[in-house]
């Protein structure tokens, strides 16, 4: 385990089942659990932030053999430990390496909250809130936990009671978070998210630490296809550049999710040129590998942009939908994906987007909803007059008759007024960068707009 510098802090070992030869419906049963979503972990940040809140984390320790099994599972005795007579172990709790492992520690964990006063949010089920003189927050992601109110003595007791119940390390002020970097400034009432040491790392692995950078991930006269010279995968870990990539752009770099989204479409025949293309988005990082999101200074007023690239993918001809959330001047949610059907004009491609964005938003109230952050109509800003009048409109013509009705609900919400559309002009579209390559220059005003800049 390594600390918040990246040094190696303390070396781990443990007992694993062998969860591989589980049966359903013998051995386990259900093995959901849930974990709060990385929107979710932001979105509290940012309303920290700019309140100016306490934000401390606990590690808890050997969280999975906290659980209580409810299935009979035996298990052979541990390497060393084993006798010749036959003897074998039953669980009385859980294991790493168990199915049902997960499941089992979730539940004891929320009920431990709820005799300690906190209860689970509906947006959520992994964000838990106690009202009592203060409100605190405490999120969890396994076993890792932040706990955030404006209340030191609450802050205290929360921790103390927790630590009674768990055993559990208290690093104290949260420096770092589900491998984000965790930056403060609270004379400005800012905080900044980063991903610095996996960045640097993965320009390491790959040789480019020392690369000449480029200014955008992906260039404009970049066109990906699954045709061309197959990719040796035995040589060229193609997979492994992805998934590393991709966690970097679903926590901190909202300005590399098109690139790795439009990368990741051929992770099972990847060829040379997508090799080189990956290798691209390495030397963008290269020169803004201190980048990240930075929440705080302006105010908690949730504001959304919507936009589709029509037909941009070569192969199927669907188009991209892309949208960004921003809080508290920084992104807390963001989509650049596929559209699932082939749209047959602008309008409909937009009018996709656009319906995107709607269900995102109506969840993104009712968790600030729930944190007390109650929002007037979310303003989503779009740059296709003929979809903002669809939207607008219950308007009927040969363009729009066949659009899945799905999408209509849509148009409801802006009737209802949970939703504003507003024109902006392309010039203006945020989320620009998350539908298609760009210009230098674009890109630069769209990853500011986001948020993302050099973290110090």
């Amino acid at each position: 385990k390594r600390d918040a510098t990246g040094r190696v802090e303390r070396y781990k070992a443990r007992l694993v089942a062998k969860g591989f030869h589980q049966r359903e419906g013998i051995d386990f049963e259900e093995v959901f659990a849930p974990v709060s979503k990385y929107t979710t972990v932001r979105t509290l940040l940012a309303a920290a932030a700019s309140q100016d809140l306490e934000i401390h984390q606990l590690d808890i320790k050997t969280a999975f053999l906290n659980g209580t099994i409810e299935e009979e599972v035996w298990i052979q005795q541990p390497p060393g430990y084993s006798t010749d007579d036959g003897t074998a172990c039953r669980l009385l709790k859980t294991l790493y390496g168990l199915k049902q492992a997960p499941r089992a520690w979730h539940a004891r964990m929320k009920t431990e909250l709820e005799k300690m006063g906190f209860e689970a949010t509906a947006a959520d089920p992994a964000l838990f809130i106690k009202r009592d003189t203060s409100t605190i927050f405490l999120l969890t992601y396994v076993d890792d936990l932040l706990i955030i109110t404006s209340d030191s003595a609450a802050l205290a007791d929360t921790k103390t009671k927790i630590l009674e119940t768990f055993e559990a390390r208290d690093p104290g002020p949260a420096a770092s978070f589900l491998g984000m970097s965790i930056h403060r400034d609270r004379t400005a009432r800012t905080l900044s998210l980063a991903q610095g040491r996996l960045t640097k790392d993965l320009l390491e692995k790959h040789g480019l630490e020392e690369c000449k950078p480029l200014s955008t991930p992906l260039s404009t006269a970049t066109k990906l296809t699954k045709e061309g010279e197959l990719l040796d995968t035995s040589t060229y870990t193609y997979s492994q550049l992805i998934g590393s990539l991709m966690y970097l752009s679903v926590c901190t770099r909202p300005d590399l999710a098109q690139a790795v989204g439009a990368l990741a479409r051929h992770m099972a025949k990847p060829t040379t040129e997508h090799w080189t293309a990956a290798k691209g988005v390495l030397r963008y990082l290269s020169g803004t590998a201190n980048y990240g999101i930075t929440f705080g200074g302006q105010e908690l007023k949730l504001t959304a942009y919507c936009d589709a690239d029509y037909g941009g993918d070569i192969d199927t001809r669907r188009s991209t939908t892309g949208y960004v959330f921003i809080l508290g001047g920084g992104a807390i949610s963001w989509s650049s994906r596929l559209q699932p059907t082939v749209a047959v004009s602008t309008t409909e491609a937009e009018y996709m987007a656009a319906a995107y964005a709607i269900k995102e938003a109506l969840w993104l109230r009712t968790l600030l909803t729930e944190m007390g952050l109650e929002q007037d109509t979310t303003t989503s800003c779009a740059d296709n007059q003929s979809a903002i009048k669809l939207l607008k409109n219950p308007v009927f013509t040969m363009r729009s008759k066949h659009i899945d009705v799905i999408y209509h609900f849509a148009r409801e919400r802006v009737i209802r007024k949970d939703v504003t559309i507003k024109y902006i002009s392309t010039n203006n579209m945020v989320a620009d960068a998350l539908t298609k390559p760009l210009p230098a220059a674009k890109l630069k005003y769209c990853r500011t707009a986001m948020g993302v800049s050099e973290v110090l």
